[in-house]
């Protein structure tokens, strides 16, 4: 009898723990929803640096995130971006700043311990005013003991307005991209692993311009009611060169360096 209590019993545990503790990662997302009624707020900044001439980026969210029970959680983000980059025209380093907002939703399908796969729906709509995004994702993941396997499949669409000889312009562009992370739990408190993601830019227009692959280490550290990720995800190379982006490194649209800070607190 005990030798069944005692499997039963970790599963049970290691379920609780998944449920407490939302994000391991803090690029790549898991299929686990906090219960109905459970608030977390979570702040996670991101540093972007290093293109083909000065550039440095900071993109703040302030989310505030609830359980709704029934598998399904839902979000709304406060999002400040600041930029610093090397102007050609004026030759001198100009300044962008932008307050927008962002809401998710996420509905678990199956779990990461209890099935064979975790799995989740996830979709997120935001926008500054000039600028409006909506994403959806495909999670999967795997605990398998101290060992945690995720992989996210998104598709993005983006809608940027421009003008252009007194006329407001649509540009629009579909970005996919894939997010993997794994990581080794080392104790009851820190874990570690990492990050890959594979960005595809794809315009209206071009088509598909790049394929850029991201890969790098990433922290977790976790106790009760609050978890900090960190992570480190330089640009390693562009896998599909094309006459619009011919390099092995696309550093024009994109950063050589991305840089992650998550901070969630349980209220």
């Amino acid at each position: 009898m005990k030798n069944r209590i005692l499997p039963i019993f970790i599963v049970l545990i290691t379920a609780f723990q998944l449920s407490a503790q939302d994000r391991a990662f803090t690029n790549v997302y898991q299929s686990n929803t906090l219960p109905a009624g459970v608030k977390d707020l979570e702040y996670q900044v991101r540093w972007n640096t290093r293109r083909t001439n000065f550039y440095n980026s900071f993109k703040h969210r302030l989310e505030f995130e609830v359980g709704l029970g029934k598998n399904i959680q839902t979000s709304l983000y406060l999002n400040l971006n600041s930029k610093s980059k090397f102007d050609e025209q004026s030759k001198s380093i100009v300044q962008e700043s932008g307050i927008g907002f962002s809401s998710e939703i996420k509905w678990k399908l199956s779990d990461p311990s209890l099935n064979k796969l975790g799995s989740a729906l996830y979709a997120e709509v935001g926008g500054d005013g000039e600028e409006w995004e909506f994403e959806f994702k495909l999670i999967l993941d795997k605990q398998a003991g101290k060992h945690l396997f995720a992989l996210n499949l998104v598709e993005e669409i983006e809608m940027e307005t421009e003008l252009e000889n007194d006329k407001i312009n649509y540009k629009m562009e579909y970005p996919v991209r894939i997010d993997f992370g794994y990581m080794y739990s080392c104790n009851k408190h820190i874990g570690l692993g990492i990050e890959a993601k594979n960005f595809n830019d794809i315009a209206a227009d071009e088509g598909w311009e790049s394929s850029l692959l991201f890969l790098g280490p990433v922290l977790n550290f976790h106790s009760d009611g609050w978890f900090i990720n960190l992570s480190c995800m330089p640009q390693i190379r562009n896998l599909r060169m094309t006459d619009e982006f011919p390099l092995d490194m696309d550093l024009l649209e994109h950063e050589r360096f991305e840089t992650r800070i998550l901070l969630s607190f349980n209220i």
